[in-house]
């Protein structure tokens, strides 16, 4: 249940305040490696209540989209122990379901209220009685070894997975080069049969007879290379449009720089900043596109 908080003369509900436990649970080395913003926050819980800039803050959309990369950010190496798999989390798109998991904090707090970890806000608020100190990544480390498997469990975790990876698809990875996206082209074009111990030959002449005569729809490699070269004109395109300092960054992120090394070479303060030009880079290029990248719900790949 939301706190509630009188605004214009009105009783309404804080939408966000559901996370106020769940931000005091971060260790302080995730929040400034992830997201610094929320260290305006102030660590008593109690002076959030008396503060308008701090309710406005919980209140924002950034708030939500820093408590979801957070999250996603802590759970997803546990989640990878567990499922065992070893992949980075950047190499998915918001389409695949282990990335979708990572980024839905409410199953996971919902854990964490169900274990009795933590309080629910309006009782975690009250019971506090001072400035809160950070958690240790030894005592998060115990908590997240505790909450995962049990997450896992609950919502049936590794059986989508199962079918997922099962039969992966394009949209599945994230745009930039990955050798997981590289072995899924491969298997997507030379094994993706029910016969994996045939050539792709002999399963087009097996499907001809299987089918009545019917051949086997083979994509035209010309297509692909005329998408291929479209695309990379409309982002030379959209590169014309960027700043010198925005095109730096862009392609010191292509290149696989953290964006603590892009701050660092770019002569940013942290890497706050590149975060939040990452975002604008992100949702002009949804606006010079016209396709959906989440880029305007704050999601950086």
């Amino acid at each position: 249940m939301p706190i509630f908080i009188v605004k214009k003369g009105q009783i309404v509900p804080m939408q966000n305040s559901v996370y106020i436990p769940l931000y005091y649970f971060y260790p302080k080395r995730y929040l400034d490696e992830v997201s610094p913003e929320l260290r305006a926050l102030p660590r008593d819980p109690r002076l959030i209540m008396r503060s308008k800039a701090a309710c406005d803050l919980v209140e924002s959309d950034q708030f939500r989209l820093l408590i979801i990369d957070l999250t996603a950010y802590m759970v997803w190496p546990y989640m990878g122990y567990y499922l065992g798999f070893k992949e980075y989390m950047e190499i998915y798109s918001g389409f695949e379901p282990a990335w979708r998991f990572a980024h839905c904090p409410e199953m996971w707090l919902q854990e964490l209220f169900d274990q009795g970890i933590l309080r629910t806000p309006a009782n975690f608020i009250k019971s506090a009685k001072g400035p809160l100190g950070y958690v240790s990544d030894e005592q998060a480390n115990a908590v997240l070894h505790t909450i995962v498997p049990k997450v896992i469990e609950r919502y049936h975790i590794r059986e989508v997975l199962h079918v997922a990876r099962e039969f992966p698809c394009f949209e599945d990875f994230d745009f930039r080069p990955s050798n997981q996206k590289t072995d899924f082209y491969r298997k997507w074009y030379h094994t993706r049969t029910k016969h994996p111990q045939i050539s792709l030959e002999e399963y087009r002449e097996n499907y001809a007879e299987n089918h009545g005569g019917q051949e086997w729809d083979v994509p035209d490699p010309s297509q692909n290379v005329q998408e291929a070269v479209e695309s990379q004109i409309l982002v030379d395109q959209f590169k014309a449009t960027l700043s010198e300092k925005d095109l730096a960054i862009l392609e010191l992120r292509i290149q696989g720089r953290t964006l603590e090394q892009v701050a660092r070479a770019l002569g940013y303060k942290n890497h706050s900043g590149v975060l939040k030009r990452l975002r604008k880079i992100g949702q002009a290029y949804e606006a010079f596109t016209g396709e959906d990248y989440s880029f305007h719900r704050g999601i950086i790949k």
